[in-house]
């Protein structure tokens, strides 16, 4: 058999579905010798990479002395019982979505290459069966992926959960030191009832963590405290500035946030753009503005110089519109553009202003300086925003020092949310945050603003949680001391690979109803590129398809039967219900009555 599809070179030669046949190996019955017989034959389409389209021709003998019926073996291990599309297939299609991001489209016309005509609802549930294939293959690995951790001298777990809208949370646990995805699941909401019993099955299989990492979620430290009430506990130190940062800066943030959309600003001078510069970057002599402002000592005011006054004009324009960009990716609080827009706002107004009383020569474009300083007078003499931003300009100063002690999300770095923190020793960071709370004691403005005494207050709370000893790992290979990464970014970035993916094959930004509906163990598929983890799932033979042929297609029903089973869904027909206005108002009243 294996040497009849192995000589097939091309899934193209046939014109018609070639027709190869099956039959048991055993000549007698392994019970009682007797020799077997024909019980009957079935034909059956069945599609493989090798040979395209075929037809199996499929016979079963039995004995006639027990009854015991006989299948062939050899078709064991090219399709599942009851089903026409082969292993082969479902691992090639499965990779090619998962791993390389295809759409269902790319994928059907993938297979249809290699003469497997299917239809991409059917691409959709081979994608869906193939997750279900690889979750029952590393829950029947759990003993031999916990001696392959054990040997790596234990685990270090890395918990975290990601959601959108009204969608269920997805939380993933992921071992530093092997960097195996070791469990998913999928829960209505991120609280301790449901991370309890989680924490508790990766207990369970895994043994206990040399330590955990998590964010600062209540459910995650309630949870951990209770399972692993024994073991070292550290929070991100990125999640922790953030969250600091967050309650520091926020209130006046939000001030000036809501005060650039009151008067309008952006939207009206990107009006002044399209009406007086038509929006015409070409027009813009950068080679003779940067000449101006290396060599002259002012700028010109004559007559004949209006054409690079309104060049000017227009790259102060530009560039206070681009503080609405300012930032290194971080987000807030790290990243505060619309405090730069606002700051850019109030030089650009001051700047035009002076300009204004000495530039009268060109009426046309002193009635541009007119019109922009006037779009910005409301804003700039605006006391509230002004107060804010006073109070935002000293409160940055403080969290960026706070940053720098850290030694993490830095404001010059350019690593975005991919920044693990500067390459320094633990002691050496708890120092300078011990030092940055003693300067911060003996600031002023310290004993003049809660907010301030708040923030120590934090630092306080989480200390033996941001800074811990090395941990010791004992391997085969001797003992060695790691110091447990001080970010959560491997969970992250993980998260973040997994929304890339749905865009590629979507172009849909929002993960709302993939969250819905896709299974929980997908996160697995980030565990195929790790050589040690395939080492120990594959377990000796050559590919998955070989390891799907020995799951019993019994355990793949009963698990997409409860992978179907998702709490936070409603069924259509109660869905349709309770839409009914008319109908939910009729059932209030009657309740009310």
């Amino acid at each position: 058999m294996d040497d009849t599809i192995n000589n097939l070179g091309t899934t193209n030669i046939f014109t018609q579905p070639p027709v190869i046949y099956f039959k048991t190996t055993k000549v007698v019955c392994p019970e009682c010798q007797t020799k077997l017989k024909v019980h009957y034959t079935d034909t059956r389409k069945i599609y493989s990479l090798h040979v395209g389209e075929f037809k199996a021709h499929w016979t079963f003998m039995y004995c006639p002395d027990c009854n015991t019926v006989y299948s062939a073996e050899e078709f064991g291990k090219i399709a599942p019982l009851y089903s026409n599309v082969g292993y082969d297939v479902l691992e090639f299609t499965g990779r090619l979505i998962f791993q390389k991001h295809h759409t269902l489209k790319e994928t059907m016309s993938a297979l249809e290459n290699r003469n497997i005509h299917i239809s991409t609802s059917e691409v959709a549930y081979l994608a869906r069966k193939f997750i279900i294939y690889l979750s029952i293959l590393h829950q029947e690995s759990g003993l031999k992926l916990k001696m392959q951790i054990q040997r790596n001298g234990g685990y270090i777990l890395h918990i975290d959960g990601t959601s959108e809208g009204a969608s269920p949370h997805l939380i993933s646990a992921i071992d530093e030191v092997s960097n195996f995805v070791l469990a998913n699941v999928k829960v209505p909401s991120e609280s301790k009832e449901q991370v309890v019993p989680f924490l508790k099955e990766i207990k369970e299989r895994y043994g206990n963590p040399l330590a955990i990492s998590s964010d600062m979620g209540r459910a995650f430290l309630s949870a951990i405290s209770e399972v692993f009430p024994d073991n070292p506990h550290y929070i991100c130190h990125f999640h922790f500035l953030r969250d600091t940062g967050k309650d520091l800066l926020e209130k006046e943030y939000s001030i000036i946030r809501n005060k650039l959309k009151k008067y309008g600003i952006a939207p009206q001078l990107r009006y002044r753009l399209r009406y007086y510069f038509s929006d015409k970057t070409d027009d813009i002599n950068v080679v003779q503005i940067n000449e101006i402002i290396e060599t002259a000592k002012h700028l010109p005011v004559g007559e004949k110089d209006s054409r690079i006054i309104k060049q000017l004009c227009h790259v102060l324009l530009l560039w206070a519109l681009d503080g609405k960009n300012h930032g290194n990716g971080f987000g807030f609080p790290f990243d505060r553009p619309h405090g730069e827009f606002y700051k850019r706002l109030c030089l650009l107004f001051q700047k035009l202003k002076s300009f204004q009383e000495k530039y009268s020569v060109d009426k046309s474009m002193s009635k541009i300086i007119t019109k922009i300083t006037d779009d910005l007078m409301p804003l700039v003499n605006d006391i509230e925003c002004k107060e804010a931003f006073q109070k935002l300009t000293e409160k940055e100063k403080v969290f960026d020092k706070l940053r720098q002690a850290l030694s993490i999300a830095l404001p010059a770095t350019t690593d975005g949310l991919n920044d693990n923190g500067e390459d320094v020793e633990i002691n050496t960071i708890e120092s300078k945050v011990k030092d940055f709370k003693e300067w911060a004691l003996l600031e002023e403005y310290y004993h003049k603003n809660n907010d301030y005494q708040k923030m120590i207050n934090q630092i306080d709370k989480y200390w033996d949680k941001l800074f811990s000893d090395p941990i010791i790992i004992s391997s085969s290979d001797g003992d060695s001391f790691v110091q447990p990464q001080r970010t959560n970014n491997i969970l992250e970035q993980f998260f973040r690979g997994i929304r890339r993916a749905h865009r590629r094959t979507t172009g849909n930004n929002s993960m709302c109803k993939k969250l819905q509906s896709m299974f929980a163990d997908t996160p697995l598929i980030k565990n195929l590129d790790n050589p040690d983890y395939m080492k120990v799932i594959l377990n000796g033979a050559n590919s998955l398809e070989e390891k799907f042929a020995e799951i019993d297609y019994k355990k793949v029903i009963v698990k997409m039967n409860d992978a179907r089973k998702v709490e936070s869904k409603i069924p259509n027909k109660i869905k349709k219900f309770i839409r009914k206005d008319d109908t939910m108002k009729k059932l209030l009243y009657l309740i009310a009555n």
